[in-house]
């Protein structure tokens, strides 16, 4: 990647047809398909893990993570998958090995946390991720990247740093700043290492609860969470 932000951001931009050709080719034949059902009937749009391993090279798709914009008669489209509903009104599909978080724009947590936004709503997403490497979207309608300075930066830095601090599980961003500097083997920006000591004097002795909810299983007993956030 090159250094100048102005360069990143074309880079960024230039890899629209690519990214989209990622997901047709590398998603399992009924989780592409069912994207472009959606997109017939609202708007639809990709977001965190799959776009950030794109983009750091790391050919690993496990989950997708969706956000529709418009009124659609979900039931009817999902009812031959394997679903449950998960919180703020959306689901939670599994399509053979692929799990799919779907969710509302309208019940997502940070628009009812901040209902009033001085920007379009489509730019909402990423100026309302936790992690800089989340600060991105890509609308499946558009064929196109919408993203942040901040998503720019990541590329550039290669540091995981703290873009939209309010957060609905304080005790799972916590968890995530650790999993995900390990998983990706990457520094932590002063900024989001200070707002993580703090919310870690409001979480102790939650973490392995959180971790078992998440993830299914626990990765970091509350001790080493709390002897790794003293260490940061």
């Amino acid at each position: 990647m090159a250094k100048k932000l102005i360069d990143i951001q074309h880079s960024i931009e230039s890899e629209t047809m690519s990214f989209r050709n990622h997901l047709e080719n590398s998603l399992n034949d009924e989780v592409f398909d069912l994207m472009c059902q959606l997109s017939r009937h609202c708007k639809v749009y990709i977001f965190s893990g799959i776009i950030r391993n794109y983009f750091l090279k790391i050919n690993e798709i496990r989950d997708v993570d969706i956000v529709l914009d418009g009124n659609i008669d979900i039931g009817n489209i999902i009812s031959k998958y394997q679903y449950r509903k998960n919180s703020f009104g959306g689901y939670k599909i599994t399509i053979e090995n692929t799990n799919i978080d779907l969710w509302f724009l309208r019940n997502t947590w940070a628009l009812q946390f901040q209902p009033s936004l001085d920007f379009e709503l489509e730019k909402y997403i990423p100026n309302t991720a936790f992690f800089n490497f989340s600060s991105i979207v890509f609308s499946f309608n558009e064929n196109k990247f919408i993203y942040t300075r901040y998503f720019a930066r990541f590329l550039r830095d290669k540091k995981i740093d703290l873009v939209f601090a309010p957060n609905a599980d304080e005790s799972l961003c916590v968890v995530n700043t650790l999993y995900y500097s390990d998983k990706l083997k990457l520094k932590l920006s002063k900024k989001l290492i200070k707002h993580i000591k703090t919310l870690s004097r409001n979480n102790v002795g939650k973490y392995e609860e959180t971790q078992l909810r998440h993830f299914g299983r626990i990765l970091y007993t509350n001790e080493v969470v709390q002897e790794r956030i003293k260490r940061l």
